[in-house]
């Protein structure tokens, strides 16, 4: 039996990822546990791609991550969608 949801553990098990910045061309890190980062060189944001995951409609989301990590979550998907507009 597992411990806690495999869908999760991007935001458990939190590594950081390598973007290329769509402005400059700068690799810019990006960690699991995040949508965005600032380019080091030309300060646009940048965004790693992530489509929904299981925080996004699993009724044992809290439970299974924590309502502080459930939370701030939640406000960067919020954020994307602000930034985007």
């Amino acid at each position: 039996m597992l411990r806690s949801c495999p869908g999760a553990r991007s935001l458990k098990d939190i590594r950081p990822e390598y973007v290329r910045c769509p402005h400059c061309q700068t690799e810019v890190e990006i960690w699991t546990d995040e949508y965005r980062a600032r380019c080091p060189t030309c300060h646009a944001w940048v965004y790693r791609e992530q489509g929904l995951t299981c925080l996004d409609w699993c009724a044992e989301a809290e439970r299974c991550v924590g309502a502080a990590r459930l939370a701030a979550y939640r406000r960067a998907r919020a954020r994307k969608k602000d930034d985007a507009s």
